[in-house]
């Protein structure tokens, strides 16, 4: 939705479909279960704009695999009612069952209750998110001077160089806190498309992350290959496969929840501490002149 909203009206509406085919006769298991949600939402800006956004989301099931598909439709009217601008977007993608928090509806019958998709307990080894690209989360980054990144004003930014850095790679960054210069995001750039010709959703800087963590890259963006994955422990990878910034065409950051929130917190801290500055020194101004006169 374009412009800043000063009036907010949303209205969801769910619907939710029933089994649509059964099992063979000697079995009770569900096989293809679907729910569907629908979501309008209507902001009055500024300018007297009016920006109606309206979604749906299917997601199904067939016992193995999830498939969603989610279409979305924007339209701007001014403030006669006249249409200025109408798109839409829609994406679809699909991955195996219990990979992520999804419930599907239940069929309303007694002999077949709700459904909840759950991912299958194993055995395998707990996947170490402490640290990206050799620097750990929380830690201390020494460096001689930082600078700070118009982007990410709560934080102070330095290069470095990986011991392992990524092919095609130009930049590597880390973002620390302001303070106490503790690790809280690290990131790395690549000026140029790093192998622009691969299937987005099978390039391989994907699926090594995929592997690397043991979790499917989810797909966050309409217009771009931005790719999430949620690594456990409040902390997250993002990969824009190309058009990630205006320096940089391929960007892959991860980082810290926590250790920002705490970045937060002593930014804050400066802010007030320079506020109560300023006011002493315009105190003791205005006590000078009063002197003065």
């Amino acid at each position: 939705m374009n412009g800043k909203g000063i009036a907010v009206a949303s209205v969801a509406v769910v619907a939710l479909a029933a089994l649509v085919t059964c099992g063979r006769a000697a079995s009770d298991e569900q096989k293809d279960v679907s729910s569907k949600t629908a979501e309008s939402t209507v902001v009055t800006n500024d300018n007297g704009s009016v920006s109606r956004s309206f979604v749906e989301c299917t997601v199904t099931t067939n016992g193995s695999m999830v498939i969603e598909h989610r279409r979305e439709t924007r339209t701007n009217m001014d403030a006669e009612g006249n249409m200025l601008e109408t798109s839409t977007s829609e994406y679809t993608q699909s991955y195996p069952v219990g990979d992520g928090p999804m419930a599907v509806p239940g069929l309303g019958s007694r002999q077949q209750p709700a459904l909840t998709l759950s991912k299958p307990k194993d055995d395998k080894p707990a996947v170490n998110t402490d640290s990206f690209l050799g620097l750990k989360f929380g830690d201390e980054f020494k460096c001689d001077k930082f600078e700070q990144d118009p982007a990410n004003s709560q934080l102070l930014r330095a290069k470095f160089t990986p011991k392992k850095p990524l092919v095609d790679f130009d930049d590597y960054f880390v973002y620390v806190t302001p303070t106490t210069h503790r690790v809280a995001m690290v990131r790395a750039c690549a000026k140029e498309a790093v192998d622009p010709g691969l299937r987005p959703r099978r390039h391989y800087l994907v699926e090594a992350l995929e592997k690397k963590y043991g979790t499917w890259a989810r797909l966050r963006s309409y217009w771009l290959p931005l790719y999430e994955l949620d690594i456990g422990s409040d902390r997250h990878v993002r990969l824009c496969l190309s058009g990630a910034t205006d320096d940089y065409e391929t960007v892959i950051a991860a980082w810290d929840n926590a250790i920002l929130s705490i970045a937060d917190d002593e930014y804050e801290a400066i802010r007030e501490e320079a506020r109560k500055a300023a006011a002493d020194r315009r105190a003791k101004r205005m006590s000078e002149a009063q002197e003065a006169f």
